[in-house]
């Protein structure tokens, strides 16, 4: 399958929303209450990472805006449709961020068990975590199915996660041990080096935890980049609450109006042409989104561990990629 644009990807995989409200959501849990919640969201919202972030937000009931400003931009894919989907992404920031407390290591493999065992279990269900593919090897239910299955199959991996095996849970302690010792933290080296005009919230950086090394060490995208979005968000994005405007755009979306993803039609519109910006530059500059493109390197083999730590890998993502990043993010506001 050839590579799409994020207008492209965005454009087709909008059109859904309409389909959810014309064709219900029969053989996708409509007496479940969460999926109600889901597809309600939806159609206010226009977009899956916010909505999906609104409905955990609504269920557990803490006041802030913050998480939905900063999941805006994952719309779509964290960077573009070839990334990972909004519906797997936003719930890792509602879990890193209800679990902002964790200091020990026991504790954050812990976290990182709930993490993955979310992304495994999202990917079986929908056949990928890339937007893309699921968009295009499941056809018009499949996003319909990742927005409004994801609650059970969230609270199904974080209840009952997966434990890591011996060897994995020894490389990943001594990957945590090297980072809280090097004070190194991809996602967090980037919110750090942002300028004083982003105001970084402590949500953003609670919630970005759980990108480090690739999304929860699984050396998927880059923790950097997946920051640079949630920072370009947080500050371009507002919180879209209309039927009316959603509906128009999904009208415009049938027309196949090109104007359909401008800025003034959605208010997280702008945050997601940017944050495709940002993972072109991205791609560019480091010749892939992924960590293990990046490095070459297995973080669930101890040998691999000890060989990213040894290889001085921590001081380049930090100087060079994170840096690289936040300075780029800049640039983009």
């Amino acid at each position: 399958m050839g590579s799409i644009t994020r207008r492209d990807f965005s454009r087709r995989s909008l059109l859904l929303a309409a389909a959810i409200g014309s064709g219900g959501l029969i053989g996708y849990g409509f007496l479940n209450k969460h999926s109600i919640i889901a597809r309600n969201n939806l159609l206010r919202m226009g977009h899956c990472a916010p909505s999906v972030m609104q409905t955990l937000l609504g269920i557990s009931n803490p006041e802030t805006n913050n998480m939905i400003l900063a999941s805006g931009g994952m719309a779509g894919g964290i960077a573009g449709s070839e990334t990972e989907c909004g519906a797997l992404t936003a719930p890792l920031m509602f879990l890193s961020f209800t679990n902002n407390n964790i200091q020990g290591i026991p504790e954050k493999i812990e976290l990182i068990e709930k993490a993955r065992s979310y992304y495994n279990a999202f990917t079986e269900l929908n056949g990928s975590p890339l937007c893309s593919r699921i968009r295009y090897s499941g056809g018009q239910s499949a996003c319909r199915k990742a927005v409004c299955r994801f609650h059970r199959t969230y609270r199904g991996a974080v209840n009952n996660p997966t434990s890591l095996p011996p060897e994995t849970r020894k490389s990943f302690s001594l990957l945590l041990e090297a980072f809280n010792e090097n004070k190194f933290h991809c996602a967090h080296n980037v919110l750090d080096n942002l300028p004083a005009n982003f105001a970084v919230s402590r949500e953003l950086y609670d919630s970005s935890w759980i990108f480090i090394g690739g999304i929860a060490l699984l050396n998927r995208t880059c923790g950097a980049l997946a920051a640079g979005v949630m920072a370009l968000s947080s500050v371009t994005s507002e919180i879209e609450n209309s039927y009316s405007r959603v509906a128009r755009m999904n009208r415009m979306l049938k027309k196949n109006d090109q104007h359909a993803l401008d800025e003034e039609i959605n208010e997280f519109n702008r945050a997601i042409n940017l944050s495709e910006e940002l993972g072109s530059w991205f791609r560019n500059e480091f010749g892939s989104f992924t960590c293990r493109d990046i490095w070459g390197y297995d973080f669930t083999r101890y040998e691999d561990a000890a060989n990213f730590i040894n290889g001085h890998c921590m001081e380049i993502c930090s100087k060079n990629i994170a840096g690289m990043v936040a300075r780029q993010v800049s640039s983009m506001t």
